[in-house]
């Protein structure tokens, strides 16, 4: 068997002048611990780079420096592809005619028409398909490798959130009042928190904020509720700016000291692409299932049965731990936490957003079993904060995998055997 770090691969080409023919065909461009890299796909790297600069109308970097970097980017793939194979990184059919028909989509083509056009332009489908198969095969490895070594704290998300990068990346803006009472010659400190204590009081037992603006602020503002408009969190005064973005909808905060006075503000709302008010529901259920032993009209009579002892004398809370089969609300007295729309079961949703507060269902069936659900109380709640720190950590998450990926490629190339065969 021929020895797969020879320099020339040889091809036996059949003539009618001669019986064979020895034709050089190749070279091995560079040893890359257990694998090669032809010459011939070198060159062919090198002219998809050169056409894709060209189309873009990118200057051409010096050829001593263009072929530097792509045998360098070819030896940490071949790198990469290697560790892949040693650890089974495989990507089916499925996967990848899914993945091709994303990439004829992206281009408002069907899969037909995308191969089409790729023999049109020179290029073969089937070189063009296993060319993404092994670019999902790189991209795989390495989650594999960094993933894990990507860490992001609760203290960097809330910086990152409070911060002016990350308020202008969120594209959050909040609708801010405040209530400003003075601190002069006529007023001091001591007089001014009084008075903001009372007013905290008052708002506690319900009274609106705008109409307290109106009476006590002495900012410009007071005439209107003690609005200050809608700002971005560059616009908003740093004394509370910080705060702001952790405010949810309808929140106070306060009292801040500054030169005019102290401050309290109140976040009357705020819009952008990642601020979202949520109508939740709190409810409680009892579940019978069929099983072994009870069968389905036996399940049916007893959720009937239990509906009638709730209608009457008999607590539901105690019912849902007496008989109901769910072993999360149970003891719980059948209670489910706060949950926004799209969590349960479509069925017991669409009963559950019939009811009444305090209104208990007739039986139904979902796909879990028989039901009874009581609604307990309604309200909207602003997801904003989890919605924006998602966002975030993924910010956060995309600039830390990148810094680590190449941390961790540059190891994996300075600890692997490479021989580079050939020169610019």
């Amino acid at each position: 068997m021929m020895n797969k770090y020879k320099l020339f691969l040889l091809i036996f080409l059949v003539s009618p002048m001669t019986n064979a023919a020895i034709e050089l065909l190749d070279k091995v461009a560079v040893v890359v611990e257990d694998g090669i890299i032809l010459e011939s796909e070198v060159n062919k790297r090198i002219e998809q780079i050169v056409e894709s600069l060209k189309q873009s109308e990118t200057p051409l970097p010096p050829q001593e420096v263009l072929f530097e970097q792509i045998i360098e980017r070819m030896i940490i793939e071949e790198i990469q592809l290697q560790k892949a194979q040693r650890a089974g990184v495989r990507i089916s059919d499925q996967e990848l005619n899914e993945s091709m028909a994303q990439i004829a989509q992206g281009n408002g083509l069907s899969l037909q028409d995308f191969r089409s056009f790729l023999e049109e332009q020179g290029e073969s489908y089937e070189f063009v398909r296993e060319q993404v198969r092994k670019e999902m095969i790189l991209s795989r490895i390495q989650r594999g490798l960094v993933q894990s070594k990507v860490y992001i704290s609760e203290q960097e998300l809330d910086n990152f959130i409070s911060s002016q990068e990350g308020q202008v990346i969120l594209s959050a803006e909040f609708l801010i009042q405040q209530i400003l009472i003075p601190i002069n010659r006529d007023q001091d400190e001591e007089t001014a928190s009084s008075i903001i204590d009372s007013l905290k009081e008052k708002i506690s037992a319900k009274m609106d904020f705008g109409d307290l603006a109106k009476e006590y602020s002495s900012g410009e503002e007071a005439n209107n509720e003690g609005s200050l408009g809608w700002r971005k969190i560059n616009e908003i005064p740093t004394l509370f700016a910080n705060e702001i973005s952790s405010l949810r909808k309808g929140e106070i905060a306060g009292p801040f000291r500054s030169g005019a006075g102290l401050h309290l503000i109140r976040l009357k709302d705020k819009k952008g692409r990642d601020i979202k008010i949520e109508k939740q529901t709190l409810a409680r259920h009892i579940l019978i299932q069929t099983s072994e032993i009870r069968s389905e009209k036996q399940a049916k009579d007893l959720i009937e049965d239990l509906y009638n002892r709730s209608q009457n004398e008999d607590k539901f809370s105690d019912l849902a731990r007496l008989y109901s089969d769910d072993p999360g609300s149970k003891m719980e007295g059948g209670e489910l936490s706060w949950t926004g729309p799209g969590r349960f079961d479509p069925k017991f949703e669409e009963v559950m957003d019939s009811l009444e507060i305090n209104q208990v269902s007739k039986p139904f069936k979902s796909n879990f079993g028989w039901h009874i659900v009581e609604v307990l109380d309604r309200r909207e709640e602003d997801i904003s904060l989890n919605i924006q720190k998602n966002r975030a950590y993924q910010i956060l998450f995309d600039r830390k995998y990148e810094e680590q990926l190449e941390k961790t490629l540059s190891e994996m190339r300075a600890e692997s055997y490479v021989n580079i065969k050939i020169k610019s």
